[in-house]
């Protein structure tokens, strides 16, 4: 099987990991990374592309910019740009990923072969990968890692506003599309049971897709006991030795008496991680201080100043609780740590120490964290709601504790702080149990089960089902014909069954669709009164929106790359006083990209159209004006028309312009039919298209209607040769 896995955000490169470099560079990066590297190392795994956005700035490392890099034999990285070269934290990345999915789109098929699955992860690659899955009609796998939701009760817990939530976060986007992933995906992977039953609960399409609940394995090679220190003949390398004796080195540097028992805590600078409720624990409880030392790695840092807002908050208020409770030589707060060397070590030291991990995190969805300590043999405090709740069950190597109580939270570290027996059960049971229960190999094979009864289901799908997999239907397009509705494909019913025929006797080769001014729903149903239910591409509302089939399949791609300068209100009102000009008052007429008007009788078009320009030229915007049948007016994104619609697909679908057939009847027409295409003008053309003749790639027939449009087609078919030499 060939296994496609979305990750736009972040900096997720081979090696050298930069985890808790910032809010993007979480245990999310680490997860999709192992899960890529362990899957391939399977007999029914070809080949896993995990697919990621190319970022060349100097603010990160040059290996971000490599176009691909390997992670196995069977495995890589492949990067594909979007958005600029620069890097973009992900709240801000949801106006590129249009672009981006177009981008995932032409790779697939320059790879010449469809994956058989889809895997997004996070909720801006899972809008990608849905957006595939639905084109190429291949099974989607989400995995959250986490919520919008979720995170806005949190920030409104926090007193944010929800419009400050929408500013800084997008998380109304965020949720919509979290709804629409949820309404097409095939199977969410989840880590724990309480993320399955309780995040999802907040969704109204949670109950659509099923669910697997796979927890991830931990790098157990990495995250060895800590007592292999202890035990003469024990394998450990230098690198691992050097790490151990850097972080010990770090520690030193801010604590008076280092060989107290450690505290430790490890996260990014972020409000929902809750930090300085363990430093206020810690600071009210002088018993507490006086048994241990506290030691905080929330992330990495040069100069707090220059940190992103929530992040800068974070870590100021650390340092402000440290002066606050007088914590100096008591807790240490280090800038640096290698994030894939040092943090086994830091475990391995708290423990070798007789320490404890802690995470003081009101709600963690999984937590990751809990698992590396307890492999490491270090017992673990963490909140009663979320992912430690089924680790705590599973491992049996920590305690689960109230968050909101306080005094709860000092007295079970206490507890295990005091109590050697306690301490060295919940050690040996960590060490052991996550060796049983949280590995890749576990992991992997279940997740490949998963995949499987997938396939299973995918195998009684209909030959129907299978053909409106348009992605799959044009990777055998050699030739695309697109033609106009109205006066074109339409005006001759008896001459619409012979171009049917021919098109269904052509299928393997030749794509067919519609390019008009009608919206999609005034589209169809023409078509369909027509018996025309074989249009795969439909252009609508003057090249403004691409559908594929039906409205079902819409082309976001296209959407975002006309949306650029386009100002609807602006040109409505510059518009809006100029006389023998009326806005049309038929609700379908005017569309999210499309202002249409119409000519009074007593107003002659060569007079108003170029008033028209000057006025939406005095206001220095951007836009396309299409005339046509003389009393019509589309104004349309600069970016937008029939034609550019159409070479859009032929650059997006990798079908050469010179392979594609256009036929049209009037003005708005006039530049599909024009440039590398083969044009094709029906008998019954409108007198605005004269213009156009003798041009040498478009044919006049003298036929009318389907039947110029099939005449069209064997013309070219003849002169094929002629027009190559």
């Amino acid at each position: 099987m060939y296994i496609m896995m979305i990750n736009i955000h972040g900096l997720i490169r081979s090696k050298d990991i930069e985890f808790g470099r910032d809010a993007d560079t979480g245990g999310q990066t680490r997860y999709i990374l192992e899960l890529t590297k362990c899957l391939s190392a399977y007999d029914d795994v070809a080949e896993i592309d995990l697919v990621t956005r190319q970022i060349t700035d100097k603010v990160v490392s040059g290996t971000y910019s490599k176009e691909s890099e390997e992670l196995s034999p069977k495995a890589k990285i492949v990067r594909l740009s979007c958005g600029g070269k620069k890097y973009i934290r992900k709240e801000k990345l949801w106006p590129h990923l249009d672009e981006f999915t177009d981008k995932v789109i032409q790779y697939i098929q320059s790879q010449g072969r469809i994956p058989d699955y889809i895997h997004g992860h996070y909720a801006d690659s899972a809008y990608v990968a849905s957006r595939i899955a639905s084109l190429f009609g291949i099974p989607l796998i989400f995995t959250a890692h986490s919520l919008g939701r979720n995170k806005l009760s949190f920030l409104e817990s926090q007193g944010m506003s929800n419009a400050k939530a929408v500013q800084e976060y997008a998380i109304d986007t965020r949720i919509k599309a979290e709804e629409e992933i949820l309404s097409q995906a095939d199977l969410v992977v989840t880590s724990t049971n309480f993320e399955k039953d309780e995040l999802f609960s907040q969704y109204a399409h949670r109950n659509l897709p099923r669910y697997s609940v796979i927890p991830p394995g931990a790098e157990l090679e990495k995250f060895f006991p800590y007592y292999n220190y202890e035990i003469a003949g024990s394998e450990i390398n230098e690198e691992t030795k050097q790490a151990h004796m850097r972080v010990s080195r770090e520690l030193q540097r801010f604590l008076f008496e280092p060989n107290k028992p450690l505290i430790l805590t490890l996260c990014r600078p972020d409000a929902r991680k809750n930090i300085d409720l363990l430093i206020d624990v810690y600071g009210n409880d002088k018993e507490l201080q006086a048994i241990a030392n506290l030691a905080v790695f929330a992330g990495i840092r040069d100069d707090i100043s220059t940190m992103e807002e929530g992040e800068q908050q974070v870590l100021t208020e650390i340092l402000l609780a440290m002066d606050r409770y007088d914590l100096y030589g008591k807790m240490a707060v280090p800038k640096y740590h290698n994030p894939e060397k040092d943090v086994p070590e830091m475990y391995r030291i708290a423990a070798l120490s007789g320490g404890i991990f802690v995470s003081t995190s009101f709600l963690e969805t999984f937590g990751l964290t809990f698992i590396e300590a307890s492999a490491c043999g270090l017992p673990f405090v963490a909140t009663n709601k979320g992912g430690p709740v089924d680790i705590e069950e599973n491992c049996r190597s920590g305690k689960l504790v109230n968050i909101g109580d306080r005094d709860s939270i000092s007295s079970a570290i206490k507890a295990i702080l005091t109590d050697s027996e306690l301490w060295n059960r919940l050690s040996e049971q960590g060490v052991n149990r996550t060796r049983e229960v949280y590995t890749w190999n576990h992991h992997c094979r279940s997740y490949l089960e998963q995949l499987k009864s997938l396939n299973i289901q995918s195998a009684s799908f209909t030959v129907e089902k299978e053909f409106r997999s348009i992605g799959k239907r044009i990777q055998s397009m050699k030739e695309m014909l697109i033609v106009d509705i109205d006066d074109t494909l339409l005006g001759d019913r008896s001459a619409v069954k012979p171009l049917l025929d021919f098109l269904k006797e052509k299928k393997g080769e030749i794509g067919f669709g519609v390019a008009t001014g009608r919206d999609i729903k005034s589209a169809l149903q023409a078509l369909k009164e027509n018996g025309i239910t074989n249009v795969e591409f439909i252009i609508a509302s003057v090249g403004t929106e691409i559908y594929y089939f039906d409205e079902k399949i819409y082309d976001t791609g296209w959407s975002a790359h006309i949306r650029n300068k386009w100002k609807p209100a602006v040109i409505k009102e510059t518009l809006g006083a100029l006389p023998g000009l009326m806005l049309q008052d038929i609700t379908e007429a005017q569309r999210d990209f499309k202002i249409s008007y119409d000519l009074l009788p007593s107003v002659a078009a060569d007079e108003i159209v170029p008033k028209i320009h000057n006025e939406l030229m005095k206001r220095k915007l951007s836009y396309n004006l299409i005339h046509s049948h003389g009393t019509m007016i589309d104004i349309l994104p600069y970016r937008a028309s029939k034609g550019k619609a159409i070479r859009y697909l032929s650059h997006k679908w990798k079908i050469p312009m010179q392979n594609i057939y256009t036929a049209g009847n009037s003005g708005n027409d006039t530049d599909m039919l024009t440039g590398s295409m083969k044009g094709i003008v029906v008998g019954n053309h409108e007198p605005e298209l004269e213009t156009l003749k003798n041009r040498r790639l478009i044919y006049f027939s003298k036929e009318k209607y389907a039947a110029a449009i099939l005449d069209g087609i064997q013309y070219w078919k003849k002169n094929k040769i002629k027009m190559e030499l």
